[in-house]
């Protein structure tokens, strides 16, 4: 079983050039620092990502990283399931994990959802309906502040690595990792 991400940003078509720089600047930071395979700016705005495993982690770490760093909001669908066939650009590639990604995205844009995640099974995906919607809710209610510190944290830092890198005392970036 393969995981597969497909996403892309919310109001893109709003983004300057040199917003759209920087996006893409954020983008590649996320790809160098990843465990997944990227390909990004599919139709403009969209991206997707192949991973063995971790794909919520993936979807937390690129969510709280654009919110903090370029102010943007992400949809991400996360498809689980068989790859047929993995071709040069993940765009060209087919399987059962790209489908239910794909298809979670597209609906995802007529229902308002952030995050959606899909795996075939109907009994699984309603359980993760509703875990994703609790995690749209909290992403909602998400500052810069905490996206900054839930982002270290996600990445594997303690409190006080992260408190030591964005220049704040550990009980701050406590109080931020409760509160997000």
């Amino acid at each position: 079983m393969q995981q597969v991400l497909t996403g892309d940003v919310v109001d893109s078509a709003k983004l300057s050039t040199k917003e759209k720089q920087e996006l893409r600047e954020s983008m590649d930071y996320l790809a160098k620092n990843s465990m997944g395979q990227y390909e990004y700016f599919i139709r403009g705005d969209g991206f997707q990502i192949l991973l063995s495993k971790k794909g919520l982690t993936e979807a937390l770490l690129i969510k709280t990283y654009l919110s903090f760093k370029n102010n943007l909001k992400v949809r991400s669908s996360i498809g689980v399931g068989k790859i047929d066939r993995l071709a040069l650009n993940l765009s060209n590639s087919d399987g059962e994990a790209f489908l239910h990604s794909g298809r979670g995205l597209d609906d995802m844009k007529s229902q308002h959802q952030l995050l959606s995640i899909h795996t075939g099974n109907e009994n699984i995906d309603q359980e993760w309906h509703i875990h994703a919607a609790v995690i749209d809710y909290l992403e909602e209610h998400l500052s810069q502040n905490q996206s900054v510190a839930l982002y270290w944290f996600l990445k594997g830092l303690t409190q006080t690595q992260i408190a030591e890198k964005i220049g704040i005392t550990q009980p701050s970036v406590n109080s931020r990792i409760k509160s997000s």
